[in-house]
């Protein structure tokens, strides 16, 4: 009988593949309830094209926020749409495919919701609205919020030195005793 030998370097693959896929699965911003509830196959632009169509579905969206607009008894975000990442976190501004507003019942500080944040939001579609931007008025999705996830806004690591590779001597013009590299 022959015997079967398993090499120890497929088992390792293996085995750092599965730790990973399991890692990796948890990484959502948005609860387990929300991930299991929501439509991810649902895009963006197919909610925005009949957004009565999809009434009631939920589904994650990210994004920019616009404007926050507080009435009488709920918030509304006007945010600009972006695709979101594997953590549920929006890319650049640059590949958005268009606004949607996010009506929350309550009251959210436009202090905090400010101008630029990023954005990811959790909710339930609830038909369309007309926003009116300059002198065109423009139809968006409206949703129903049910979990909001505001993003850290990113911290500069401070001064940007530049530093010329190929020129060797100091430049007498050139403040040394602030640049990094010329630290005695």
């Amino acid at each position: 009988m022959k015997k079967r030998v398993v090499s120890f370097g497929r088992v390792t693959a293996l085995l750092l593949f599965g730790v990973a896929g399991i890692i990796l699965a948890g990484c959502s911003v948005m609860s387990k309830d929300v991930l299991r509830e929501a439509d991810r196959d649902l895009r963006f632009e197919s909610i925005k094209q009949a957004p009565s169509e999809y009434a009631g579905e939920t589904v994650i969206i990210g994004g920019y926020v616009l404007e926050t607009r507080n009435l009488e008894a709920e918030t509304r975000l006007l945010v600009l749409q972006a695709p979101l990442t594997t953590r549920d976190e929006p890319k650049s501004s640059d590949l958005s495919k268009g606004r949607f507003t996010v009506v929350y019942d309550g009251f959210l500080d436009p202090a905090v919701y400010e101008r630029g944040r990023k954005i990811t939001v959790a909710g339930t579609v609830i038909g369309e609205e007309a926003v009116r931007i300059n002198d065109y008025t423009l139809t968006v999705p409206l949703l129903g919020a049910r979990e909001i996830f505001l993003w850290d806004k990113p911290e500069w690591p401070g001064r940007y030195y530049y530093y010329d590779t190929y020129y060797r001597w100091p430049d007498p013009h050139f403040y040394h005793w602030r640049h990094p590299r010329y630290y005695w």
